[in-house]
């Protein structure tokens, strides 16, 4: 088996010296043909892998998101519906085993909480807030716990519904004076019963004195003292630095988001069991040869990353995304040249294994 991969290693190191543009042209038109006729095969099974969202939900029960400032001005939010094994999800997550602690923690509490309100009539229920702060900087997986987040909640029945609402600061400006409001009220609408995640929150803390998003969380906390507003959840997300520098500002806002969790950078052995289930989704399996140098382009990158424009999991989405176009443009050649080759088209060879940019700050011009 592993003189056939080296001799198909072999294989496609030669195959890329082919011309790059009339080559391919040619054997692309050649492939679609022949799919076109049945000639290359087509692996027609279903997915192994099943949706991910309770089946048992009735989905007319989760709004579709959409922020309406007027009849010609609105704006699209996300609604991540609720998660069929939000237990199973946590625990299968690289990494972040503080975060997991914390969470099992909170759920702990409020699931005692709820018992002994039954179980001892009259007894004085503990205030619980289910209100967070998640810190951390891009792709250390802060939407997908809060996804968890909230579908653990509902499990527990201490949310009513589980879902999460995505927002960011352009989700509250519309165009005219007192949109802001109408915003706020309507995202909080939506995510009554589940989550409100306000990524990059931050920037609803600008320093200029006319900003109309400066009134953004001072809603939020005027309206979430209204006992109407117990069955939600509210995360607000961001880089450390900043949303701690929120946080000092606002005294009130602290003391109502009791629950910290930090999302730290990923290691490298965490980004490559990360790339490993990402590609195992379309069934890809690196040889011995492109996992060795995938490992020490991902290492070289780290090491020269910088802290404020490293994208963790996502410069591992961005990295295979360039991989796979290379892999689909080698593979197009090998499967013109027969049907039998489109088997050996789920290997990933060190030709298709090629580096990207590693984002860097910006320079900046001036004194």
């Amino acid at each position: 088996m592993t003189e056939q991969l080296d001799d198909f290693e072999t294989q496609a190191m030669e195959t890329q010296q082919l011309d790059e543009e009339d080559d391919f042209e040619k054997l692309l038109d050649e492939f679609i043909s022949n799919a076109s006729l049945g000639l290359v095969k087509v692996d027609d099974e279903e997915e192994d892998e099943l949706d991910d969202i309770d089946p048992d939900l009735d989905l007319e029960d989760y709004p579709e998101g959409t922020v309406k400032f007027n009849e010609n001005n609105s704006v699209k939010v996300e609604v991540l519906k609720p998660l069929r094994e939000p237990r199973k999800e946590l625990e299968k997550l690289v990494g972040c085993q503080n975060i997991k602690q914390q969470i099992n923690d909170l759920l702990l509490f409020s699931t005692y909480n709820k018992w002994m309100v039954i179980e001892h009539p009259g007894w004085k229920e503990h205030d619980v807030s289910l209100h967070a702060i998640f810190f951390g900087k891009p792709g250390t997986g802060k939407t997908t716990v809060c996804k968890i987040y909230g579908s653990l909640l509902r499990e527990a029945g201490v949310l009513s519904k589980g879902h999460v609402v995505v927002c960011s600061r352009g989700t509250f400006l519309g165009s005219n004076w007192g949109d802001e409001e109408k915003a706020v009220r309507q995202v909080l609408e939506m995510a009554q019963g589940g989550v409100l995640m306000i990524d990059e929150a931050y920037l609803l803390n600008s320093t200029h004195p006319n900003d109309p998003g400066k009134m953004v969380i001072p809603m939020l906390m005027e309206i979430l003292a209204n006992e109407q507003y117990r069955d939600i959840a509210i995360v607000l997300c961001g880089y450390k630095e900043p949303m701690q520098q929120l946080l000092d500002l606002n005294a009130g806002l602290a003391s109502r988001f009791p629950h910290r969790y930090e999302f730290a950078d990923f290691t490298v052995d965490e980004l490559m069991e990360i790339t490993r289930r990402r590609v195992s989704e379309y069934r890809y399996h690196f040889t011995r040869a492109a996992w060795t140098k995938y490992r020490s382009l991902l290492t070289e990158a780290y090491a020269k990353r910088d802290a404020n424009t490293w994208g963790n999991a996502r410069f591992v989405a961005n990295l295979l995304e360039h991989i796979y176009l290379l892999h689909a443009k080698r593979c197009v050649r090998h499967i013109a040249m027969g049907p039998s080759m489109s088997i050996k088209c789920f290997a990933i060879t060190p030709a298709d294994v090629q580096p990207i940019e590693v984002p860097q700050p910006k320079r900046r011009v001036g004194f």
